[in-house]
């Protein structure tokens, strides 16, 4: 029986809040601070293409999602991680303003999984918004590629 498990990422970001949109919300994705030729078009029902490559030992790891809904500088909605005739994931990221020149992002993704058995998928993803959310602070205070 699938089951949603809800999970919520916060950071907060020393940089503006269109500067952190930009960041995540633009053609090529997350590279090159995340990904390695992932592709994105920005509008609801656009076709999003993740790829990874560095982070998973030189293995590319491939897939895809649709955009749901976008409300610019504010929120970006997605579906990915690809299962069956469907996505497993509903990935709502909200960009929140703090002053001028600091800003929050959160971060809710809603999985299904079928029970305890595949519990790991949650925990995967899990991983990987900690991962990416590291990596993107990295990159838009100080410029760095950690991978």
């Amino acid at each position: 029986m699938l089951q949603t498990v809800k999970m919520h990422f916060v950071e907060h970001f020393k940089v503006p809040v269109e500067k952190l949109w930009h960041l995540f919300v633009n053609p090529n994705g997350w590279d090159p601070w995340f990904t390695d030729g992932m592709s994105m078009e920005t509008v609801e029902g656009g076709h999003i293409k993740f790829r990874w490559k560095r982070i998973t030992a030189d293995e590319v790891v491939e897939d895809r999602g649709v955009v749901i809904f976008v409300e610019t500088f504010k929120v970006f909605e997605f579906w990915w991680y690809e299962y069956e005739d469907g996505f497993r994931s509903r990935v709502k990221m909200s960009f929140v303003p703090h002053g001028k020149d600091e800003s929050w992002l959160k971060i809710e993704d809603s999985v299904l999984v079928d029970g305890e058995r595949e519990l790991s998928i949650a925990l995967g993803c899990a991983y990987g918004w900690g991962q990416m959310l590291c990596l993107a602070k990295a990159y838009a205070e100080r410029g760095l590629i950690l991978i």
